[in-house]
């Protein structure tokens, strides 16, 4: 019970921050955003089968809210996915040294690429390849961004005690 009120809190944090600062992206009808970063902190925290539900149902019900309700079906893939991925690479070594870190940039960097090539073939899905091929840029730029931000918050939360060992039996 106590998971599943974090992960309904996990799901509004993501959903909010995804809604905050929205940049758009006139070629897709797509926007840039911050709730990536929250993804994947919260996937390598929790683990992959939370950051999976948490980056799906927030960055999707933030697509619905914001008017982006096209984009939901695919978001709930593509960010589901991110943080499956994420999780799986990183939740399991997180605090445990350079192995650790190694496991948690590697994993969030796989995250980003997995979200960026996602966007990419639905894009290309729902408007096409070249139309597709132009929204790439950005969402290598929201991937490096949200990269940017992740990590180094992980590698401070690193550092707390009841983060530290395995997070996932603490939580």
């Amino acid at each position: 019970m106590k998971r599943l009120s974090y992960l309904g809190l996990a799901v509004a944090l993501i959903c909010i921050a995804t809604m905050l600062i929205q940049v758009p992206i006139p070629a897709t009808k797509g926007f840039l955003n911050l709730g990536d970063s929250l993804v994947m902190i919260l996937a390598v925290i929790f683990g992959p089968k939370f950051g999976f539900w948490a980056g799906a149902v927030g960055s999707s019900l933030a697509d619905i809210l914001s008017g982006y309700a096209h984009w939901a079906p695919w978001t709930f893939i593509i960010k589901g996915l991110e943080g499956l991925v994420v999780g799986a690479i990183a939740s399991k070594s997180f605090g445990k040294g350079n192995v650790g870190r190694f496991r948690t940039t590697f994993g969030v960097i796989l995250g980003s690429v997995v979200m960026a090539f996602g966007y990419l073939f639905a894009g290309a899905i729902m408007y096409g390849w070249a139309v597709s091929w132009v929204d790439m840029t950005a969402n290598i730029v929201q991937g490096i961004g949200s990269a940017a931000i992740s990590l180094p918050v992980l590698y401070a939360l690193r550092r707390l005690p009841f983060l530290s060992k395995n997070s996932e039996k603490n939580i």
